[in-house]
């Protein structure tokens, strides 16, 4: 009887490799979905439609996350699970919301909320007490302190580090190796050390809810 198989949703990003290497690693067969088309021929078991049962997503940019989830949600893939990498350390008061990967190497911490499709990149730390948003994208080797708070679709680069309790705003965007002393309003983009504001985008008030749960 074969690996039991998970669906890697969104697969036309390079970063899917890694989603692909975690199931492994977690006896799973991974069959990949390539919803936009233009994905590495060599992924494992690649199609465009067909699959059905529990699935993850394949991409690491905040923004693209959500979008992804949101077609997932329309193609009816309507059971995103939770894949966390063997090698990753979770502690066992933490709170993983659906959709959420947590890759090779990277540390959360006690009582630490992830919420719903968010993604945490090889090798980073979130300490105790963290509350991450929707479709929140940390980068590698980021940390985060204690009792930070990072609002829905935010990014953190890969390398940043974020001081404890500090509030990180819906849509902000953290430059890699940023070091962040301050709160950092909604998106804004912050760099350097200290991190600075160095632009802002624009962010719709209508917040952005997950399309599997409706949660924000």
């Amino acid at each position: 009887m074969g690996s039991p198989h998970l669906v890697v949703y969104a697969v036309a990003s390079r970063y899917a490799w890694d989603v692909v290497e975690s199931c492994w690693r977690a006896g799973l067969e991974p069959i990949c979905i390539d919803n936009v088309g233009g994905a590495d021929p060599e992924l494992p078991n690649l199609s465009r439609t067909g699959a059905t049962g529990g699935f993850v997503l394949g991409l690491s940019s905040a923004d693209g996350r959500l979008s992804a989830a949101r077609s997932a949600a329309a193609a009816g893939f309507d059971d995103p699970v939770v894949l966390v990498d063997p090698s990753a350390t979770v502690a066992r008061t933490a709170a993983l919301s659906h959709g959420v990967y947590v890759n090779a190497g990277a540390v959360v911490a006690a009582k630490t909320v992830i919420g719903c499709h968010s993604n945490i990149n090889r090798s980073s730390s979130i300490g105790h007490d963290n509350r991450l948003g929707v479709s929140v994208s940390v980068g590698p080797g980021a940390v985060l302190a204690g009792s930070v708070t990072v609002g829905d679709v935010a990014f953190i680069g890969a390398g940043a580090t974020v001081l404890p309790e500090i509030v990180i705003g819906r849509h902000a965007i953290v430059g890699a190796g940023a070091v962040v002393t301050t709160d950092v309003g909604a998106g804004n983009v912050v760099v350097g050390n200290p991190a600075r504001v160095i632009r802002s985008v624009s962010v719709d008030e209508g917040g952005d809810r997950c399309p599997h749960c409706s949660t924000s």
